[in-house]
């Protein structure tokens, strides 16, 4: 694991939570949290931490910032339903990710595990739901309308 490839992990949940805002407001988002990175990974190597230590205090941060990342999408673009399904989503996603860090303490591998296997759950749920809303036809435009 390098903290390149957490830092990439980190830019696509920053996409992912960015998604279908305005364009500005998501660019000034990615760029301050890649910038960030950048200077995190930066700043620890030249006090000579080791890749792995850089690595999971990166995907720490994630992990602990998933609370903030929905209040601050809230804030810039309210949504609109329950936001308890968000919040769900998000919290699982933070369970998953703090289990596969610290599932690799022991030597057991079941943290791990339930860890990605909730991640998956999560990601593909949404991957469906989001399918789904690109195939369903406008609501002023009924299936009757597109034959």
């Amino acid at each position: 694991m390098t903290p390149e490839r957490v830092a990439k992990l980190v830019a696509w949940w920053a996409r992912s939570y960015t998604q279908g805002l305005p364009t500005p407001i998501a660019e000034r988002r990615i760029s301050e949290i890649d910038a960030d990175l950048h200077d995190h990974i930066a700043h620890a190597r030249a006090h000579g931490t080791s890749d792995r230590r850089i690595a999971l205090a990166i995907l720490w941060r994630m992990v602990r910032g998933l609370t903030a990342d929905a209040p601050w999408r809230r804030r810039v673009r309210p949504v609109e339903g329950s936001p308890m399904k968000p919040f769900l989503a998000v919290f699982t996603i933070a369970i998953g990710l703090a289990a596969i860090v610290l599932g690799g303490i022991d030597d057991a591998p079941g943290g791990q595990v339930l860890g990605l296997l909730l991640i998956i759950g999560v990601g593909s749920a949404w991957l469906f739901r989001w399918r789904a809303a690109r195939k369903r036809p406008p609501a002023d435009e009924s299936p009757r309308d597109q034959q």
